[in-house]
């Protein structure tokens, strides 16, 4: 389904992804390079709630305004409050975030605290650890002519299941079919490149404030859960979250799994969230 949000006065489709059922809400938020199919499997084994997995701005299949949007964590928080009110869902969801959009998450949750019931943060961008060298390689295609871009999208195309890999356990759920219908068919064939130009102007935005956040005003109950096998950013990150975090906060880690935990170990992520969710269930604030 689509949900229409308004951020700095530009209308955006928002794409979200719905399964399960219940009367608890899970709002999902992806990070960089994927996008709402991420959580799929996790979605899968959480039938007994309702989730919605949301593709962010300038990802997947929600709008790609590219130059007409400032892909801040803010803009983007703006863009998950818009979601919250458009769906009747404020103060009555629960903010499940991983990488780039766990730092959104961050921001958004100092911020619009009130929103939200509680919140869980996966493998999250944080503190020093943002923005990494990855993004930072692919943010310096930014402003170059369609001709270039062109001819840079197959070798990153080529490139991306190797990325993938390295951020998960083992690479095994990184084929390249699943990589291709997942993820590579959001950036766009032949003269149509929005989806690869969108990726370069998102990676082209963050600054290093961006997880500059006031984590004392999260004052809901939150858990950090952290692949311990991450490539990219360092667990070591959870236990500071939690020592920041004022609101009653959990640290779960994860083995056998690396940045991509959805994919590498979907049944003990939606496991750690039942438990969670469960765990606070029935507890007023």
């Amino acid at each position: 389904m689509k949900q229409e949000v308004t951020v700095d006065g530009l209308k955006i489709n928002i794409n979200i992804e719905e399964s399960g059922s219940g009367d608890t809400t899970l709002l999902m938020v992806h990070g960089i390079p994927t996008n709402a199919r991420l959580w799929r499997h996790v979605q899968a084994q959480l039938p007994q709630y309702r989730t919605l997995a949301m593709d962010m701005v300038g990802y997947g299949q929600s709008d790609m305004p590219l130059d007409k949007f400032k892909h801040s964590f803010m803009n983007q928080a703006e863009a998950v409050k818009g979601v919250i009110e458009g769906l009747g869902l404020k103060g009555k969801v629960i903010l499940v975030a991983h990488d780039h959009g766990g730092g959104v998450a961050q921001v958004f949750a100092t911020k619009y605290c009130d929103y939200i019931s509680r919140l869980i943060l996966i493998n999250p961008v944080c503190f020093d650890q943002w923005p990494v060298c990855e993004v930072e390689a692919l943010a310096g295609l930014d402003g170059a002519p369609d001709e270039v871009l062109m001819q840079a999208l197959p070798q990153a195309v080529a490139g991306f299941p190797a990325l993938m890999r390295m951020g998960s356990y083992d690479g095994a759920p990184f084929t390249d079919k699943n990589c291709k219908q997942n993820y590579l068919q959001f950036w766009g064939r032949g003269p149509d490149i929005t989806g690869f130009k969108s990726l370069i102007r998102i990676s082209a935005d963050p600054q290093n404030s961006d997880t500059d956040v006031d984590h004392s005003k999260i004052t809901c109950p939150t858990m950090v859960m952290w692949g311990v096998a991450d490539n990219f950013m360092s667990c070591s990150a959870a236990e500071k979250l939690k020592e920041r975090i004022t609101g009653p906060t959990r640290v779960q880690y994860i083995e056998r799994a690396g940045h991509w935990v959805q994919e590498d170990r979907p049944d003990e992520v939606a496991k750690y969230i039942n438990d969670f969710v469960t765990e606070w269930d029935g507890v007023n604030l």
